[in-house]
């Protein structure tokens, strides 16, 4: 190794050493504020929860901010792969933060089932590994029903391609796929695609994000074939007759080295004080 060779190694250690911002866009922390965030990427973990009101509100559960916008949101236990308004949605029992483990847990239920369940969330690299935790097996009614769902902005992936494991599509611009119907009677969207690992938007640096599923299946659904205001869902079906870590999802985004969110002017609707 020659003498510039050396001087220039030194030189980008000594740079590295005295950037800590730059080191920690390679990681996720778990901050004060109680979510996961790294430099143009936030997940939040129960921040929010739905309104008692307007149940499907899209403002609660599993939550990802990337790169300033708000591109996913209900990542929770739903008894639909695409539920609309009014579905049912479960009750927070309770939130803790374990900012040593850099974990979040969260128990939730549904009461008028009896059912219980449990969501950790754990930060790993530039991403967080969500496990659903059931102390006991489903119950009988909710088999084949009750699953993990996470919703994708529409109008973030408008036209926009996908990969799932090695087969390519394109998110679409209107509602579109085949119906069918379900054991109890329901009309559901099918799945645009299924497989064990799903990119969305692999073209592009600010949406893109992979789900990696664990010995499980991913489902991927058009909401918007159901209702109005339905989402693009990422879905795994909870098995039956089992208990424990019932479902592993690796989710991960992409981020744009040394981003900054474009300045916007904001006007106060309330007014000002004198």
């Amino acid at each position: 190794m020659g003498r510039r060779t050396r001087l220039l190694l030194s030189t980008g250690i000594l740079l590295w050493n005295l950037c800590p911002a730059q080191q920690s866009d390679e990681v996720l922390i778990l901050n004060d504020a109680g979510y996961f965030e790294t430099r143009g990427l936030n997940f939040l973990v129960y921040s929010n929860f739905y309104d008692g009101n307007f149940s499907d509100a899209k403002i609660a559960g599993i939550e990802i901010i990337h790169h300033g916008a708000r591109t996913a949101t209900n990542g929770d236990v739903r008894l639909s792969p695409t539920p609309g308004q009014w579905d049912p949605v479960p009750q927070l029992v309770r939130r803790t933060v374990k900012k040593d483990e850099r974990t979040i847990e969260v128990h939730l239920s549904y009461p008028n089932h009896r059912f219980e369940y449990q969501i950790r969330a754990t930060a790993e690299g530039k991403g967080v590994t969500l496990t659903v935790h059931l102390e006991k097996p489903l119950p009988v009614e909710l088999e084949g029903r009750a699953g993990f769902n996470l919703e994708f902005l529409p109008s973030a992936y408008f036209e926009k391609s996908f990969l799932m494991d090695s087969s390519f599509g394109h998110f679409p611009l209107y509602p579109t796929g085949t119906m069918a119907t379900t054991p109890w009677g329901a009309r559901e969207p099918s799945p645009i695609a299924t497989g064990r690992r799903l990119v969305l938007a692999p073209e592009d640096p600010t949406r893109r994000i992979a789900v990696q599923a664990e010995d499980c299946e991913l489902g991927l659904y058009d909401g918007r074939q159901q209702a109005q205001n339905g989402w693009f869902i990422v879905r795994t079906l909870l098995p039956s007759n089992k208990a424990g870590d019932v479902i592993r999802w690796s989710l991960t985004g992409h981020t744009i080295p040394q981003w900054t969110r474009s300045p916007v002017i904001t006007h106060s609707q309330v007014g000002y004080a004198p």
